[in-house]
């Protein structure tokens, strides 16, 4: 099992000191079939190695299976900082950037809206009372219920899976849109994943990026009432300047 971002893009010849990346085009197919280009800028090796140092630092105390997820995904975190780099054109200087700079950051809930609350009421924890039976929104817009979740011309979300800590789970499945097309559903085995190495995981089938100027949006299946504590797993690029404010960035 490969655990380490770093190992990932060395062996992918995208760990290196010096150099420079050549700008090229980054093809994604969305659910109907079409194709969607996205160009990926120049940018030095160095703003990669330190995107895969820094990003290995902050998974170093994580699940090995949370660790396996980022590892086996490195090269596609990659082409999206260097796709939010296309607008930013300042590079990725992580912790110690400003401006322009990028830096990437784990997921939390602050950072979403708060799907039971109205307009931009962020959520204040994963943690959620489901009264009912339901098809519910879990990662939305910040302005209207069951909206995409639209992202500005200088950032892009990855979620590359799930974990949920709950004691009792009610949620199964989960569906997710991407410029308002559906993808397949995904059942959300948490009963059956890794029962014997802490929290329940499941990994997307397919890694889904939301890149600048695009939109998605997350809908779960719950199947009783109980309390959920389903949570993503994934990053969000961002210019340094958008992540100064402690409580949402």
């Amino acid at each position: 099992m490969q655990t380490s971002v770093v190992e990932t893009l060395k062996a992918a010849g995208l760990y290196k000191d010096s150099g420079r990346i050549e700008e090229q085009m980054l093809i994604s197919i969305l659910p109907n079939g079409e194709r969607r280009e996205h160009k990926m800028s120049e940018i030095n090796y160095a703003d990669i190695k330190i995107f895969a140092d820094e990003l290995e630092i902050a998974l170093k105390i994580q699940n090995p299976l949370v660790q396996e997820l980022f590892a086996k995904n490195a090269v596609g975190l990659a082409n999206l900082v260097r796709v939010v780099n296309v607008e930013t054109a300042s590079g990725f200087k992580g912790a110690v950037g400003s401006g322009r700079q990028l830096d990437a950051i784990m997921l939390r809930a602050e950072q979403f809206q708060d799907p039971g609350a109205g307009a931009t009421t962020p959520r204040t924890s994963w943690i959620r009372a489901i009264a009912a039976i339901a098809n519910v929104v879990f990662i939305q817009s910040t302005a209207d219920t069951g909206a995409e979740l639209a992202m500005a011309t200088t950032e892009g979300l990855a979620i590359l899976g799930f974990v949920n800590p709950a004691a009792a789970l009610c949620v199964d499945a989960i569906q997710l849109s991407y410029l308002a097309q559906l993808y397949n559903i995904q059942n959300l085995d948490f009963e059956l994943a890794n029962p014997f190495i802490g929290d329940s995981i499941v990994e997307l089938k397919q890694p889904f990026f939301i890149f600048p100027q695009e939109t998605g949006l997350v809908n779960v299946r719950y199947y009783r009432a109980g309390q959920d504590e389903l949570r993503p797993i994934g990053i969000w690029v961002k210019m340094a300047s958008n992540l100064r404010t402690l409580a949402t960035s």
